[in-house]
């Protein structure tokens, strides 16, 4: 205190003194921020790279210039203070005589306090939305690396958006209320443009709540093979208003998400890529039953596509009108191979069962005439 006011005496300047005091406060927080950078780096930072998961580097890597440019505002905020508020005047009335002395001072730092303020609100915004971004691109990382799926295509760029906007909505509040705007007026406007947009697109909206869902719930991914009420395709892209499904004829078909989440979705791919072959056929009543079953497991055992992990099977499913119905059940290491397997194995077993004499017979019908009385 007394080394203060022999500081102050001895400059003999009021405005000096607070300026050099500032000055000296500004140079203290620069000080404190390298001390912290050094600090973070020689310390903080190999501790944290032992660490198993990348996601603590990420955020460290995130934070580190935005708490040191934090650090240098406060330095600036402490100076400004000093200024407007007189902390080194310890005489009485002493920051009212300063504030007589100097008039358009007040106006000027008020000014830089406001600007300050401004500066600090865009560096809490971004260091947010830097933390956000880390937490979605690891978890997209995690995620794709466990399930090789792109959802870093559908899912986590939405929601990187609508982050963003939540950010900045609050942040321009923040700076509205610091400037003493009324933010009811604003926000009962925001209100009444959204009711006018929900209004005028609800289809849009809908579309879009839907994909929202789809990529929360992720009934299915990219790449995943499903089958949409009759049809079988391929997912390409899960967009925010629709889903792009490619076909088996090689045409991209564009559904609204609105109906894939009304519709029944089979999914042919996941938990695992492994799928069942089923071959559906029907012989003649009187064919040999073992030779049958026997013919029809030899095919699914010679051919390529089928896996040898898991045994073939077949079925006697039903006694039919003009046939004894039966069904051959493989499985096939790669959904992608399904269909070609499908149509080869019945090409062999077909002629298979014609150098066997095994008939596969016409749909037929016996009638029976009464003769009249």
């Amino acid at each position: 205190m007394n080394f203060v006011n022999y500081i102050r005496e001895l400059i003999g300047n009021d405005l000096l003194f607070e300026f050099i005091a500032s000055i000296v406060l500004v140079f203290l927080s620069i000080l404190a921020a390298k001390i912290f950078s050094f600090l973070l780096k020689k310390i903080i930072k190999p501790f944290v790279e032992r660490s198993k998961t990348q996601l603590d580097d990420k955020i460290l890597e995130a934070g580190e210039s935005a708490v040191f440019r934090l650090i240098i505002l406060a330095g600036f905020y402490l100076a400004i203070n000093n200024l407007r508020y007189s902390y080194f005047l310890y005489e009485e009335n002493a920051h009212a005589r300063f504030n007589k002395s100097y008039p358009y001072i007040d106006k000027i730092l008020l000014l830089a306090d406001n600007l300050l303020y401004l500066a600090l609100i865009l560096v809490i915004l971004l260091l947010a939305y830097r933390f956000i971004t880390v937490l979605f691109d690891w978890y997209a990382e995690k995620v794709n690396a466990g399930e090789n799926r792109n959802l870093s295509g559908s899912l986590f760029p939405l929601l990187k958006k609508i982050s963003k906007i939540v950010i900045t909505v609050l942040a321009v509040i923040v700076i509205l209320s610091k400037f003493d705007v009324n933010i009811s007026a604003f926000i009962v406007s925001l209100g009444v443009g959204s009711l006018a947009i929900a209004l005028a697109a609800q289809d849009t909206l809908s579309n879009m709540i839907a994909g929202f869902i789809i990529m929360i719930d992720r009934p299915f991914r990219i790449g995943d093979r499903i089958k949409y009420g009759n049809d079988i395709g391929d997912v390409v892209e899960i967009g925010i208003r629709s889903t792009k499904i490619l076909d088996f004829e090689n045409n991209l078909v564009i559904m609204p998400n609105n109906e894939i989440v009304k519709s029944k979705i089979v999914n042919l791919t996941y938990p695992n890529i492994f799928t069942t072959v089923v071959i559906d056929v029907g012989v003649a009543y009187g064919s040999d039953l073992k030779k049958v079953k026997k013919i029809m497991l030899k095919a699914a055992d010679n051919h390529p596509l089928i896996s040898k992990s898991s045994p073939a099977n077949v079925f006697l499913m039903s006694f039919g009108d003009s046939s004894l119905n039966f069904r051959l059940a493989a499985r096939t290491d790669d959904y992608r191979n399904a269909f070609i397997a499908q149509c080869e194995l019945r090409e062999i077993i077909y002629e298979e069962f014609n150098k066997a004499g095994i008939d596969i017979p016409f749909p037929q019908r016996v009638i029976h005439m009464r003769k009249g009385n």
